[in-house]
């Protein structure tokens, strides 16, 4: 039975390197949580995502923040980008955990009625319910739009991260143990950004260590 909450994005391309689209797709979706990626037969790239994620303490308070508006979790089980015949490809976006999720906001707003006896107006409590339901709709919509808006700019050749931020500005702003917790992971930030915190790290020891010969020598020259 096929599943009925897959979405697909089409589209035919000119001459596009498919390894080029591959790289810079995952370099879009790198600040997000997704759980997992895969390449099947040099062809297919599939992205998997996860029910919920358990909060690591060094990612800090906002990472529930980003979570309600990150791609996976909670929302997509699985995503696909592959290449069919005649140049087209194809991001297929299977979206079965936000319906999931919305179905269980559902109960959980419904349950106090069914086992407790509330003295609250009917008409009200319809539309507390309604409104769960049009919030969760919602969120499934603008999740599939930020989907589709990942896949247009990667065909676009547009970099995410780059370009919207004067990375190097930013970075040299940023103390040694900042750069370090961008460098390990413990932000959403994109891989690419961890690669240039690494090189203003490195820059920085490289520097320290010309600069402390120098040092030494006209103390000792005093």
């Amino acid at each position: 039975m096929k599943n009925p909450f897959i979405i697909s994005f089409k589209k035919k391309l000119q001459d596009k390197n498919k390894e080029d689209i591959f790289d810079l797709f995952l370099t879009n979706i790198s600040g997000t949580y997704y759980n997992k990626v895969e390449i099947e037969n040099d062809s297919k790239l599939i992205i998997k995502g996860s029910f919920f994620h358990v909060k690591r303490l060094s990612e800090g308070p906002f990472l529930y923040i980003n979570l309600i508006m990150d791609l996976w979790v909670g929302f997509c089980r699985k995503a696909e980008l592959y290449f069919e015949k005649n140049n087209y490809i194809v991001y297929s976006v299977d979206y079965t955990y936000g319906v999931v999720w919305l179905f269980i906001a559902l109960i959980v707003s419904i349950l106090p009625v069914l086992f407790v006896s509330l003295n609250i107006i009917v008409y009200y409590y319809i539309g507390f319910v309604t409104l769960i339901f049009a919030l969760g709709i919602l969120h499934i919509v603008l999740q599939l739009y930020l989907h589709r808006q990942v896949f247009v700019k990667t065909l676009r050749n547009e970099n995410l991260f780059k370009g919207r931020y004067d990375w190097d500005k930013i970075l040299k702003s940023k103390t040694d143990n900042e750069l370090k917790n961008i460098v390990n992971g413990n932000t959403p930030l994109s891989i690419e950004v961890q690669k240039m915190a690494k090189e203003e790290l490195t820059k920085r020891k490289e520097k320290l260590a010309t600069t402390t010969p120098m040092r030494h020598a006209v103390i000792n020259s005093k």
